[in-house]
């Protein structure tokens, strides 16, 4: 308004002369310090937007006013500045406000051509101009108005889809950073842009490592993924939209744990639909894990078999068993009562095989029963050393075991006989030769353990990728499933059976099984981290003005 002002003022000023030029460059003055009073004002005082804009389109109209008088009416150019608030108003208040403030600029034009044709100055000539210039402005309000319905339409259309697209953000922030799977981004360069916490713990990173902004072909564990995905970049990315490689990725960055073997990974490459996207998806998948989930699959479809074929069995053989008994009762000579004891021991080590695989089978809903570890391990140990009538000292027990845990009594108790029982199978038999020891929940972050080990030979390392695989042992009168069927129960009650070494201050290390319980509700766990390395909305936004 102020620039426009001056620009039709300047012609004016040099024809008038005295009085009226001086008039409209003082009216400009104070135009001028009036809108620099009102900018400052909106600045510093964000309140009452609604009377601030009113504010100022009745200043804009008085000064329009002013000028269009001091520059002889209709004639004048400063009619146009009618144009700036009612533009203004239109695109910013109700339609009703809107045209309200065009017929007060009307009535200020029809008011100045009355006055002027009273006064004889060619009134009627300005007013049928200040009708026609009236009826224009009312149909460039009905104009502005309905562009502005239409801006408001959109503005509230993108207010809406931009909250689509924080929310769905969100969502898939949250996905990903829950997701098993790896997901990186990268650019052509193998620059890192974006990473979940399953990638960095595939990797063998520690939580906290930030890997944004690195090369994968500068890391020296994940060079060989970085040039294989530039390999797939020049020859495949444009045909194949999907790429399945396998690597041998050894820890990185995790000085936690040294020497930590290496893990064989699949990696899947792949880019978005968009030809203009310059960032592509690597998805990282543990093998082990993989192969680990079909084998569990083959092994829950082979025991749904040998359950049926054990419930079949099951009457043939306690008839054999019955049968044998009574030939045992009319033995004479000592080949007979071989015979039937090789009957009765082989019955009865069917039998036992029947029961575990139908107690496996069944897969009942435990219990979890909440009692001190320490104080049920000491009465199993005293329960079963005097059913085995076991030496003095054999087997003992070690650590505080101050814990609280949630297990059922009859599960855990046959987790203990089995791995007790298979401990004293391969043990020196002397005295401390089987050892129960019990690690308190706040040294294992939160996750109390139960060792049995032993001081015999332990498992051979060929065998121990299969010592929870039923019916695998390498003992000539085991059945195979006793560490299955203890492994099974540790999974239905939420905890982890596994075959590790026990390392203790100023003591040999020892290999023995060790039960991993659940993390107890008290102690404090670690929240999933979140994908923080993807961008934000707004530097989402930020990135693509750039």
């Amino acid at each position: 308004m102020l620039l426009s002002a001056i620009v039709f003022a300047a012609p004016l000023t040099n024809r008038l002369s005295g009085a009226g030029a001086s008039d409209i460059v003082l009216g400009l003055a104070a135009y001028f310090g009036v809108a620099i009073a009102m900018a400052l004002a909106s600045l510093y005082y964000r309140r009452h937007f609604l009377g601030q804009l009113t504010a100022q389109l009745a200043v804009d109209l008085v000064m329009a006013t002013v000028l269009v008088v001091l520059g002889g009416g209709m004639r004048s150019e400063f009619v146009v500045f009618y144009l700036v608030p009612i533009a203004g108003a239109s695109l910013m208040l109700p339609t009703s406000a809107a045209f309200f403030t065009t017929s007060i600029a009307v009535l200020m034009l029809l008011s100045d051509a009355v006055l002027r044709g009273l006064r004889d100055e060619h009134g009627e000539p300005q007013l049928f101009q200040a009708g026609l210039y009236g009826a224009a402005l009312f149909g460039l309000t009905g104009l502005l108005r309905l562009l502005s319905a239409r801006l408001n339409k959109q503005e509230q259309l993108a207010h809406v889809r931009g909250l689509d697209l924080q929310n769905q953000l969100e969502i898939n922030r949250l996905v990903i950073s829950q997701m098993e799977q790896g997901v990186i981004v990268v650019d052509a360069s193998t620059t890192v842009h974006a990473n979940n916490l399953a990638a960095r713990v595939l990797l063998g990173m520690t939580r906290s490592t930030q890997l944004t902004g690195r090369r994968l072909i500068d890391l020296p564990a994940l060079r060989a993924l970085g040039e294989e995905f530039q390999r797939w970049m020049k020859t495949e990315a444009n045909e194949v939209g999907w790429s399945n490689q396998v690597f041998m990725v050894a820890a990185l960055d995790s000085p936690g744990n040294p020497g930590s073997p290496a893990r064989p990974l699949r990696a899947r490459f792949a880019r978005p639909p968009s030809p203009q996207s310059g960032e592509f998806v690597i998805f990282l998948e543990d093998r082990n894990a993989l192969e680990a989930r079909a084998q569990q699959l083959k092994l829950a479809a082979m025991g749904r078999l040998t359950a049926s074929i054990a419930h079949e069995i099951r009457n043939p053989l306690a008839a054999i068993s019955n049968a044998g008994q009574l030939l045992a009762e009319d033995a004479r000579d000592a080949m007979q009562k071989r015979l039937t004891g090789i009957v009765r021991e082989n019955t009865s080590r069917l039998n036992r095989l029947v029961d575990d695989v139908l107690r496996v089978a069944r897969r009942d809903t435990p219990l979890s029963d909440e009692f001190s570890l320490r104080n049920f391990v000491e009465a199993w140990a005293q329960e079963f050393a005097r059913d085995r009538d076991l030496a003095q000292g054999v087997l003992i027990l070690g650590g505080e075991g101050r814990d609280v845990v949630k297990f059922e009594h009859s599960h855990l108790r046959q987790i203990l006989f089995n791995l007790v029982d298979n401990a004293l199978r391969y043990c020196s038999g002397g005295s401390g030769s089987v050892e129960i020891f019990m690690d308190n929940a706040a040294e294992q972050d939160g996750h109390a353990q139960l060792w049995i080990i032993d001081d015999g030979a332990g498992v051979a390392p060929a065998d121990r990728a299969a010592i929870f695989e039923p019916f695998f042992t390498t003992h000539a009168r085991g059945t195979g499933l006793g560490l299955y069927l203890a492994r099974e129960f540790c999974i239905a009650n939420h905890a982890e059976l596994a075959y590790e070494v026990l390392r203790r201050p100023g003591r040999p290390d020892r290999t023995g099984f060790v039960v991993h319980f659940a993390r107890a509700e008290g102690a404090e766990s670690q929240a999933p981290a979140f994908l923080d390395t993807i961008p934000t909305q707004s530097e989402f936004f930020r990135r693509d003005l750039s």
